[in-house]
């Protein structure tokens, strides 16, 4: 499945705000593989999405701990661009990188910046690199766009991944475009929000628009030449181990979805890098497409040289739930049974959290974290696949899936998660994983089945957008779960739960009202999240009770991340979030404004 491509290529010229900053002080030494390899050893830097290359989301700082961090307060604020226009309100979603006191983000229209921030009480924006994208067009190339997660870094690189299709390198100093390779085809629906991964001579990325029937692939862009090493393509095709699983009379598999949209780990002894991958299309309307559906809703073992799978792991087989297990896969060392093991772990929206050996993928655990799961009655201890989806006593409809009967499923965890695309962390000091979870329920059906069919297993393209005929999710309803016959629906609330990494067990739980946007654990003893309503929160790493919290007065969108200069250490957050204006949970926040801010905060 992994093929030759050729990359367009480009030159554009980036936007340089304050060019007479960046020579001298304002250049650092290249982050070279080597020192990718090394990130851990860099407690000041974050050179990773995820920090380094296991995505453990840990900070070695410890000048925030739980004794002070009530004395924690807001250093600075940047603002940055995310206007509401005609294409709506772009979401800020991404992590920042950091290296030696100087900050790289993107905000959610592909924007990238470089920002000064080694006095500890001002950020300044060295330049800004303008995606010259167009925002309508872009806005609709796709069910889940207007945001971006973010920049890798490889030498004198900062590479992102842009909405419009486009992996885009520019020089970390100055912000000049190096070279741009096409990656994603917005025509025919795909795109990009996820941050990329850079491994060797490489960086690594995939599309979404999985509920828009593509097929999903993963794409390895030489850091050099600009151009595409190779493809992978999630959905196998004909002849191809794993097509046998969609056992369909009309080649489903050709717009089966997979979508990408997370960043990957990498162990360097194995050479292997990991990957979550997104849901089956059609979307809900599991009938559709018989079978387990590989390599949707799976976590890949590839080779990154070569993007060869090694090996795979599904989560939930023929996916009816639409429980996206694009999630990041932190590696962990323990040790079970006085034997030491070498793990990937998942915690997946479809509500459980699960380990695997990471060289061979063999099951390990597969535990519940959300307080409610009615979609299966347990994991199998040998398979790690679930056990037949068991009716709830005290449900009154007799399905938790969506068939096409008119009448909806009602399953738990709700569509979004347990988790989604909100990043889990796991500290070295305490041994656990943490995640934010969503708890609470959903209730979908299937209807108008023929349309896929009808549209070449499409829910239309680009083209048939701006004609009027795109349909969204025709596949998919949603009703009001309070008409639902008076169903006994758990409330839904939000949580960050607390997991031991050797079994999957819940060590600890805090209630939220909402699920927060990812954390950060740290060598402090601290748990940090952020949430939509505009709180920062800390919590203690064993206990989980809340030791800190601040109302910023914007939604925040972002996850936590740390890093420090000059022997202090800082808090950075992006705020700004399309979904910050209200729901039905926080009437109260349905007048707010929506603002895009990098928000820094120390002792």
């Amino acid at each position: 499945m992994a093929t030759n491509k050729t990359a367009l290529t480009a030159v554009s010229v980036a936007v340089t705000l304050a060019g007479c900053l960046m020579a001298g002080s304002a250049i650092a030494a290249p982050i070279t593989y080597q020192r990718l390899l090394s990130a851990e050893n860099e407690p000041n830097n974050w050179l990773h999405h995820h920090r380094t290359y296991d995505s453990q989301r840990y900070s070695p700082l410890t000048e925030v701990t739980k004794n002070n961090v009530r004395q924690l307060k807001l250093a600075f604020m940047v603002g940055i661009d995310g206007i509401t226009g005609p294409a709506g309100t772009s979401t800020l979603e991404g992590t920042p990188l950091v290296e030696d006191g100087f900050m790289y983000i993107t905000d959610g229209w592909n924007n990238g910046y470089k920002i000064d921030v080694r006095s500890g009480d001002a950020g300044y924006v060295l330049w800004k690199w303008d995606a010259a994208m167009d925002r309508v067009y872009a806005a609709a190339s796709g069910c889940c766009q207007r945001h971006n997660r973010g920049y890798a870094a490889i030498n004198d690189l900062m590479v992102q991944s842009t909405q419009d299709g486009r992996m885009v390198a520019v020089n970390k100093d100055s912000g000049q475009v190096v070279w741009e390779a096409k990656t994603a085809n917005n025509a025919v629906m795909e795109s990009h929000t996820g941050a990329p991964l850079a491994i060797k001579n490489l960086v690594i990325n995939g599309v979404v628009g999985a509920e828009m029937g593509i097929r999903g692939h993963l794409d390895a862009v030489d850091i050099t030449t600009g151009k595409i090493a190779w493809t992978h393509y999630i959905i196998p095709a004909p002849g191809e181990p794993g097509n046998e699983t969609w056992a369909d009379p009309y080649n489903a598999w050709m717009t089966g979805g997979g979508s990408i949209w997370s960043a990957g780990s990498y162990d360097p002894a194995l050479n292997l890098t990991y990957w979550g991958t997104g849901n089956p299309g059609p979307q809900i309307d599991a009938e559709y497409r018989p079978g387990d559906n590989l390599y949707t809703e799976s976590l890949l073992a590839l080779n990154p040289d070569d993007g060869k799978q090694k090996w795979f792991f599904q989560f939930t087989p023929n996916d009816p739930y639409d429980y996206d297990d694009i999630a990041e896969n932190p590696l962990v060392d323990v040790t079970i049974g006085g034997v030491a093991k070498k793990l990937v772990t998942h915690v997946s929206r479809n509500g459980h959290v699960y380990g695997m050996d990471r060289a061979n993928g063999q099951f390990t655990f597969g535990q519940g974290y959300v307080d409610v799961i009615n979609w299966t009655n347990g994991i199998d201890p040998k398979t790690g696949r679930p056990n037949t989806a068991t009716q709830a006593t005290n449900i009154v409809q007799p399905y938790t899936n969506a068939p096409r009967r008119g009448v909806a499923g009602l399953y738990c965890p709700a569509l979004t998660g347990g988790k989604n695309w909100q990043p889990a962390a796991f500290s070295k000091q305490t041994g656990l994983l943490y995640t934010v979870a969503n708890e609470g329920c959903s209730a979908y059906m299937a209807v108008d089945p023929g349309h896929w069919k009808d549209k070449g297993n499409k829910l239309g393209t680009r083209e048939d957008r701006a004609a009027g005929e795109w349909n969204g999710r025709a596949n998919v309803a949603a009703p009001d779960l309070a008409k639902l016959g008076g169903l006994p629906v758990p409330v839904s609330y939000g949580s960050v739960v607390a997991m031991d990494a050797r079994t999957g067990a819940t060590v600890a739980k805090a209630v939220m009202p909402q699920r927060g946007n990812g954390v950060l654990a740290t060598a402090g003893g601290l748990v940090f999240t952020s949430d939509p309503r505009g709180y920062m929160t800390a919590f203690d790493a064993y206990t989980m009770e809340q030791v800190w919290s601040r109302y910023m007065g914007i939604g925040i969108s972002g996850p936590p991340m740390a890093y420090g200069y000059n022997g202090k250490e800082y808090i950075a957050v992006l705020a700004g979030s399309a979904g910050s204006n209200g729901n039905n949970r926080q009437p109260e926040l349905g007048n707010r404004s929506t603002q895009s801010m990098l928000l820094v905060f120390a002792l």
